[in-house]
């Protein structure tokens, strides 16, 4: 039910260990933690105190392949930042037809974004395509932050107008573009992720069929070198 998440997540929220050190906070490689910072240092700048501060409300997250971060119905209860794999972002048809909305790799934040802002259930699904580690904050904590320093808003407020500006750029190009020009730009911004995920994904993703992606495959293969 939508609550359960929501009280899990406020279990591990409350554990800790005698030294006052969660014990997820180990299982948190510094490399994770420096990537993120700059991630959402692209942003708005985060000064030391503030960075400090935040890290102990990190929590880590490893999901097995095909394993969900959300799923359609229920409320989400934290946000994350994809240390490691690679998450499709989909719904499902009327007609039971899996529709791929956007696909997300490591460096990238992962939400059900508009349910935060509207506190409703998710209207789509958010799932692994291969092993993956998350570092997440819960909800309460996150809309705790936004009332302090203020580069937490402008964080905030950076990266809804970064994924009003994707949706937009890809409305654009399924009006625009044809089909190979749309592979083509995958391709340049999605380097070497064709190589790890199923390419129906990315053919949903496209939109167009599993077989016109391999027929633009082998054309591209067969296309001599400029």
């Amino acid at each position: 039910m939508p609550q359960k998440p929501r009280e899990r997540a406020g279990r591990v929220l409350d554990a800790g260990m005698s030294d006052g050190t969660h014990p997820q906070m180990k299982q948190i490689k510094p490399e994770w933690l420096a990537a993120m910072r700059a991630t959402l240092g692209s942003f708005a700048e985060i000064p030391d105190k503030e960075w400090q501060k935040a890290i102990p409300h990190l929590r880590h997250l490893h999901l097995k392949k095909n394993a969900y971060f959300i799923r359609t119905g229920s409320v989400p209860d934290k946000m994350a930042y994809i240390a490691l794999g690679i998450f499709r972002v989909f719904c499902v048809t009327e007609s039971g037809e899996d529709k791929v909305l956007a696909i997300r790799g490591e460096g990238r934040m992962l939400s059900a974004y508009s349910a935060i802002l509207e506190n409703t259930p998710s209207w789509y699904d958010i799932q692994a395509l291969e092993d993956s580690d998350l570092l997440y904050i819960g909800l309460d904590q996150y809309a705790h932050g936004l009332q302090g320093h203020s580069c937490w808003k402008d964080i905030n407020t950076k990266y809804a107008q970064m994924l009003f500006v994707e949706k937009e750029r890809r409305e654009s190009e399924f009006l625009s573009d044809n089909a190979e020009t749309r592979y083509r730009k995958f391709r340049e911004r999605f380097p070497g992720v064709e190589d790890r995920i199923r390419h129906y994904h990315i053919a949903s993703y496209l939109g167009m069929t599993p077989v016109a992606l391999s027929r633009i495959r082998k054309k591209l293969r067969e296309k001599p070198s400029s």
